[in-house]
């Protein structure tokens, strides 16, 4: 049996609060003095309905609470205000700042979340999105742990609009929000070699991976740009997370790889590979220089502070959480994009 947690935000909380009972029409009609079409039309703002009389039943609903009951509401016009976001790993900070960014478009729209954590295994993220289907989400935020389609097939034969966070894939005409993942390891490795590294061990992450593709590729055009010649011995393959990076230069420091720097594919596979280096008696960066990627908010607190390739995360998840609510809404542009991309930034600390 594959579990798959869900985590509930903004307004669906309020909707399930069973210790609260809701405010009604007929509560607010009883206490304004006005009929039950009275109360109605003064909420919906209708022009057929006299000012004072309109103020004195929203001064009413004010001083009652009255929450409007957007499950009702969503059922008469198909829609539950509700999005569901799936991402492949909740405990790494980069998807926590993502979906801060979904959540404040979300909130500010009227939109509350249902939250899913796959923790990379697609099975997992099936059975997630097969729930948020089944509670009439009114579209997902997914991101796909890319080793199948079987979830996005889903979405699609369920007629669920949906949009990919900071993955994509190729040969599935899926919309998409993603960071210049190329380019920001081009300019990742770029600065090491400027600092006269020439043997980099790259910590790369699996490579079914859409950013450890286009990662590689960076990694590639760096070395290409000076004239020199990759060494394929310097790339590994990490399972993307803080015990992978730690396993890989324990890999790379037993078979005697000589390399000076290290570029992590996240700067959660760096804190396993700083802590690695350290216990080994390495000296940062005097002896080994380490380099990042995403900019987590603990990069600059941990010690040296980690040089990285700062993705804006909040941006990323909101400009995803716009995207998909232009869908759903066909409200603007963003609709028909099908791959937004957004630049990275390379942030220089104590590392290199």
């Amino acid at each position: 049996m594959v579990l798959c947690r869900i985590y509930i935000f903004g307004n669906v909380t309020e909707r399930m609060n069973p210790l609260k009972k809701p405010v009604t029409l007929h509560d607010i009609a009883r206490e304004a003095g006005v009929s039950f079409n009275t109360v109605s039309r003064a909420l919906n703002d209708k022009p057929d309905i006299n000012e004072e009389t309109k103020r004195r039943v929203l001064e009413v609903a004010r001083r009652l609470d009255y929450r409007p009951n957007r499950v009702a509401r969503g059922l008469r016009q198909r829609r539950t205000a509700t999005i569901g976001v799936v991402v492949a790993d909740l405990a790494n900070p980069f998807f926590a700042e993502v979906v801060e960014g979904i959540d404040r478009v979300c909130t500010a729209r009227g939109y509350g979340l249902l939250l899913a954590n796959t923790e990379e295994d697609p099975a997992r993220e099936l059975a997630a999105v097969q729930h948020l289907v089944e509670r009439q989400v009114d579209g997902v935020l997914l991101a796909p742990t890319q080793r199948d389609l079987a979830s996005l097939h889903y979405l699609v034969k369920k007629g669920v609009p949906f949009s990919l966070l900071a993955r994509f894939f190729k040969d599935f005409a899926a919309q998409a929000v993603i960071n210049d993942d190329r380019e920001g390891a081009r300019s990742a490795v770029s600065h090491l070699l400027s600092r006269g590294h020439r043997r980099i061990l790259f910590l790369n992450g699996p490579s079914y991976n859409s950013s450890a593709s286009l990662r590689l590729e960076g990694y590639r055009l760096a070395h290409a740009e000076v004239g020199l010649p990759v060494d394929e011995t310097l790339i590994l393959t990490t399972n993307a997370r803080m015990d992978g990076g730690k396993a890989a230069i324990e890999t790379a420091l037993q078979h005697s790889l000589e390399f000076t720097a290290v570029f992590c594919f996240s700067d959660y596979v760096a804190f396993g590979a700083l802590r690695a280096l350290r216990r080994a008696g390495k000296r940062i960066p005097a002896e080994m220089a380490v380099m990042g990627y995403d900019d987590v908010a603990f990069a600059e607190l941990v010690n040296p502070p980690l040089s990285t390739v700062r993705i804006a995360k909040t941006r990323l998840g909101a400009t995803a959480a716009e995207a998909l609510l232009a869908r759903i809404e066909g409200t603007s542009s963003l609709s028909g994009e099908r791959l937004i991309t957004l630049s990275p930034e390379l942030v220089i600390r104590e590392s290199t």
